[in-house]
C-alpha cells in the first residue's frame, strides 16, 4: 500500500510520495468537452474538473476559501494529485490535516477522501502536526517550542514543552484570516499610485507581485523591494502579536518557533526576538510530516 501525504491548503496542494514531492495551486473549474481542448481534467460525481494551473485558463475558476469547500472538493484535488503522481490505480494510505478550529469536520474530511478509488485507508490529524512530526529532531533541542503552520489563509499554531523523549502538546488553535493573504492585502494598500490597477486585483494574483518585489508595466519594471519589506514586517508584528494574544504569557517562554507553510518564505523573522527555526522547503513540511506518520502506520 502506498503512502501519500496530502496537505490540501486554501493557496496550494502539496503532495508527497515515496517516489518524490508536487505542488499545485488549490484551483478548480467545471470543464464542459468542446471537441476542441485537450485539457487535462478529471471525473467526479458525474463532474468534469480542470485542476491547477490549467484552471486559471478557464473564466468559472475559483479557489477553495472555506473549510466546507475544502472537504467538498478534496476528492477532486485528490484525484488530480493521484494522477499527477502516476497512483491512480495504487492502493494508498492518505495522511492528511485540518487546521485545529476544523477538528469536528475530521470524520466528513476522511469520508471525502475515501470516495476516491483506490484510497483504502485514511488519517486525518491536526494541521501543523505534519510540521512537528517533520522537524522533531530540532524541537527536542530545545525545552519547548511554538509550531506555526502559515497558510494562505490561515495561522496554525502548536504549543509544545519537552518532556524527555515526549514532545507534550500545552495548546493548539487556529488564526482565521491571518496567512499570506493578509500580507498580500497590507502590500496592496502601499502600492504608490503608478500601479494602482493592481489593488483591484484578487489576493491570490498579488502574492506573485510580492514575491517578486516588482511589477513590468508598459515595458517598464518598477521596484516594489522596500514597499514589501514594510508590509512583511508590519505582517509580522500582527501575527506575533495575535499569537500573544492567543496563549497569553506562555508565548513568552518559548525558546524556539518552528515555522512552516508557504508563508514562512514571507516572515520577518526579527519580529520573535528568539531561535526560528525555517525547515528546507517549509511549505512542503507538513506533507511530509504526514508521509513519515503514514510510513509508522504502515509498518504497525
Amino acid at each position: 500500500m502506498r503512502v501519500i501525504g496530502l496537505d490540501i491548503g486554501f493557496g496550494q496542494v502539496k503532495v508527497i510520495t515515496g517516489e518524490g514531492k508536487l505542488k499545485f495551486p488549490s484551483q478548480i473549474a467545471q470543464f464542459i468537452p468542446d471537441g476542441i481542448s485537450d485539457v487535462e481534467y478529471v471525473e467526479h460525481n458525474s463532474m468534469l474538473y480542470v485542476v491547477g494551473d490549467s484552471a486559471s485558463a478557464f473564466r468559472q475558476k475559483f479557489s477553495l476559501s472555506t473549510a466546507q469547500q475544502l472537504i467538498k472538493y478534496a476528492p477532486v484535488l485528490l484525484k488530480h494529485a493521484l494522477k499527477k503522481a502516476g497512483l491512480e490505480k495504487e492502493k494508498t494510505l492518505i495522511v492528511s490535516g485540518l487546521p485545529p478550529r476544523f477538528k469536528n469536520l475530521a470524520e466528513e474530511f476522511e469520508g471525502a477522501l475515501r470516495q476516491v478509488e483506490g484510497v483504502e485507508s485514511v488519517m486525518i490529524v491536526p494541521q501543523g502536526v505534519g510540521i512537528v512530526e517533520d522537524t522533531k529532531t530540532r524541537i527536542f533541542q530545545y525545552p519547548n517550542a511554538l509550531v506555526l503552520d502559515i497558510g494562505f489563509n490561515t495561522v496554525d499554531y502548536i504549543s509544545l514543552s519537552v518532556s524527555g523523549d515526549k514532545l507534550i502538546k500545552e495548546r493548539s488553535g487556529t488564526i482565521e484570516g491571518l496567512g499570506v493573504k493578509s500580507a498580500a492585502e497590507i502590500f496592496r494598500t502601499l502600492l504608490p499610485p503608478e500601479v494602482g490597477y493592481y489593488r483591484n486585483e484578487p489576493y491570490v494574483f498579488l502574492v506573485p507581485i510580492l514575491i517578486k518585489g516588482s511589477v513590468h508595466i508598459g515595458g517598464k519594471e518598477i521596484n516594489l523591494e522596500s514597499i514589501k519589506q514594510k508590509a512583511l514586517r508590519a505582517w509580522s508584528e500582527q501575527i506575533n502579536l495575535r499569537l500573544t494574544e492567543e496563549i497569553g504569557e506562555l508565548i513568552k517562554s518559548k525558546f524556539l518557533f518552528v515555522v512552516g507553510g508557504g508563508g514562512a518564505y514571507f516572515l520577518d523573522r526579527d519580529v520573535f526576538e528568539r531561535d526560528v527555526y525555517v525547515p528546507f522547503e517549509p511549505d512542503f513540511s507538513n506533507a511530509r510530516g504526514y508521509y513519515k506518520i503514514g510510513l509508522m502506520k504502515a509498518v504497525r
